[in-house]
């Protein structure tokens, strides 16, 4: 089986998001010998990117499933082009409001917008609920993609996680719950003022210097990311969303549960753009992935990607390489691309941020 993995670069300067398209069977057959997944949409502008992409390279208007791993507009804004501007057979994403009376009632009452709901927050909120109103108004079905949904019911995807219950546990302290505001407001403002000043130091490939622990968190909404799993041919290839180090450990129990080891991956989406806040040393060392794609802003570094990250990665012999504002593409028995010529990898980074 043939598949190829297109990631498309989203937004401008030092801020991101995610937009990747999944096509797979025979991919130099008919349409109906194949699948497409778009999983998360990015910005506007990047939706309008996927539209083009899909109709250039993949010959069709359709698509089979639509993802929303999470409520950030970074993810979820395009997807709306998608769905307008494409035949869509479903939409994955989760209902925070079916789940919670609180976010419920302010919908219900008008209070969206009410004082002290961050303008970020309000605008993932914003994006999620007007992409769930398309999707109704043109009856494509909505699935939530809990822990367990086999997406095409032939096990090739399959999402590893949150389970229901842990995205519930999650969602009592996502920063649109009105008891949390405050305490997020204060936290980005603490992270808003440390993003000024970069204090440096240095490593080497020798593992004794390396620097990224297993401390790092981020916040509950990233960590409710669908986590997806494309099983073809023997090889694995992991999907993250943007989620953080208790949500990928989940997913891994999860999936060893059924008998699915997640050591030695082949390809690993790496969440939240490569950022040491979602990721650790031990996780890697387990999934020592063959190949990492970063879905990157074109300003990012140094925090998106983190130096640490990448270096981590290309001490366990990955192959790391980011979008930075250029399309990029992973393929297996695909069809060539005039004038697509091999990725530019990652360096290894002797100066990394503290």
């Amino acid at each position: 089986m043939g598949y190829e993995i297109d990631y498309l670069p989203v937004g401008d300067g030092e801020k991101g998001g995610d937009a990747i398209i999944l096509r797979y069977g025979n991919l130099f057959g008919q349409r109906a010998e194949q699948n497409i997944v778009v999983i998360d949409g990015g910005t506007k502008e990047s939706g309008v990117q996927i539209v083009e992409h899909i109709k250039k390279f993949y010959n069709t208007d359709y698509v089979d499933t639509v993802i929303c791993t999470h409520v950030h507009s970074d993810h979820a804004s395009g997807l709306t082009e998608v769905l307008e501007n494409l035949k869509v057979s479903q939409l994955l994403m989760h209902l925070p409001w079916e789940h919670s009376g609180d976010i419920k009632n302010m919908f219900t009452n008008g209070k969206l917008t009410a004082k002290g709901l961050k303008e970020r927050t309000e605008k993932s909120l914003t994006a999620i609920k007007d992409l769930e109103a398309l999707a109704s108004g043109k009856n494509i079905p909505i699935i939530e993609p809990f822990q367990g949904l086999s997406i095409h019911n032939d096990g090739t995807l399959l999402v590893l996680g949150p389970s229901e219950q842990y995205y519930t546990e999650l969602l009592a302290n996502f920063d649109i719950m009105p008891e949390t505001k405050s305490e997020f407001t204060i936290y980005e403002k603490i992270k808003s003022f440390g993003q000024a000043i970069i204090k440096w130091m240095s490593e080497t490939m020798d593992l004794l210097t390396e620097t990224l622990g297993d401390d790092g968190e981020t916040n509950c909404e990233n960590n409710g990311s669908a986590i997806i799993l494309f099983s073809v041919d023997g090889q694995k290839i992991l999907f993250t969303g943007d989620a953080g180090i208790p949500a990928i450990q989940k997913s891994m129990d999860y999936a060893k549960s059924l008998g699915i080891s997640l050591d030695n991956v082949d390809f690993l989406d790496m969440p939240h753009h490569g950022s040491k806040r979602n990721i650790g040393k031990t996780l890697l060392s387990q999934l020592k992935p063959r190949i990492a794609f970063i879905s990157a802003p074109k300003d990012g570094d140094p925090k998106h990607p983190s130096r640490k990250v990448v270096n981590a990665l290309k001490r366990r012999g990955a192959t790391v390489i980011a979008t930075k504002g250029k399309q990029i593409r992973h393929h297996k028995d695909a069809p060539d691309r005039p004038n697509w010529g091999p990725a530019q990898e990652e360096p290894f980074y002797n100066q990394v941020e503290d």
